[in-house]
């Protein structure tokens, strides 16, 4: 039988899937099952309030010197971290896909993580906005390899759901770069949902697994280990960024790659890239749980519940 989560499935034999991630879930949001070595909370920031989503503005000294030994780490050997998945790897990470779509006659993709039933998944908003904000992404498709490359599975997406369009001001902060995608269909390849929950904002180990952004030459998945950091350089917090910096080696991994604590197997954010400064320098950015994600992952799972209920009549 397919497992939902890493963590949950075994202790309920014989759920429907839809109910066992849904528990899953809101055991995670409220953060009363999680490891304690994790440092998954049920809150963004150890303040216990939501993370504040500012603009891009100017950097300040001590924003300057993360922002400068992040670049260093990013180009200082840290490939030596990416490793080639192993067979039971690829069975656990087997909900990791991909969105591929059309926008402005162009294709692009980013990576996705089922997380919610097996026709649920979450990626970065930023793939699929157009130069014009009208525009739309048309032929969406989710799609998946094995661990030899081999494509097993294309199912079409009904529909995305992005941060940036639905909520007012939420355009291009990189804290609000979140998607969740409806599937035609449940993959019937994927054997396991992976569980997300809050972060607290505490340094620690991380791995990320996703997709080369160049998937037709290199269809394998990447994963690659590192470390995401607090807000802080010398005890000084840097509130004005947005998203939390991190120093895995993402070249080539598309945008969208969850990011995982090593400690619990737990999501606790996803990768993005945020531009920080006028020059345009960039910067490896986690983005993490906020209340639209957890809000329209719930009403997802709610649609689901409802659709099996009405199927039963």
């Amino acid at each position: 039988m397919r497992r939902r989560s890493l963590t949950t499935a075994s202790a309920w034999p014989g759920a429907p899937r839809h109910a066992l991630w849904f528990t899953a879930v809101l055991v995670a949001l409220a953060g009363v099952a999680l490891v304690q070595p994790s440092h998954a909370t049920s809150t963004l920031c150890s303040t216990g309030k939501q993370c504040s989503s500012t603009p891009v503005a100017a950097v300040t000294v001590p924003e300057r010197s993360l922002l400068e030994f992040a670049a260093t780490l990013q180009v200082s050997g840290t490939i030596a971290r990416r490793d080639e998945l192993s067979s039971q790897e690829y069975f656990s990470f087997s909900g990791v896909g991909a969105i591929v779509c059309t926008v402005d006659g162009k294709q692009r993709m980013s990576t996705a993580v089922l997380v919610g039933g097996f026709d649920i998944g979450v990626t970065v908003a930023h793939t699929f906005e157009g130069q014009d904000s009208t525009t739309e992404a048309d032929n969406c498709i989710y799609t998946s390899s094995d661990s030899l490359g081999q494509i097993r599975e294309r199912i079409p997406v009904s529909y995305i759901r992005s941060q940036w369009k639905t909520e007012a001001g939420a355009s291009g902060h990189a804290a609000k770069d979140f998607a969740v995608v409806r599937l035609r269909e449940p993959s019937s390849y994927a054997q396991r949902t992976m569980p997300m929950g809050k972060f607290s904002g505490s340094t620690g180990p991380v791995v990320m697994i996703g997709f080369r952004s160049d998937m037709e030459s290199d269809p394998l998945k990447a994963k690659s280990r590192g470390t995401v950091y607090d807000r802080k350089v010398n005890g000084v917090s840097l509130a004005s960024l947005e998203g939390f910096t991190h120093d895995i080696d993402t070249r080539g991994i598309a945008a969208g790659a969850p990011v995982i604590d090593e400690r619990s197997g737990i999501i606790i954010g996803i990768h993005t890239v945020a531009t920080q400064r006028t020059d345009g320098a960039t910067r490896n950015t986690m983005i993490t749980m906020n209340e639209w994600l957890e809000q329209t992952l719930l009403g997802e799972l709610q649609a689901n519940d409802k659709k099996d209920a009405n199927s039963r009549l």
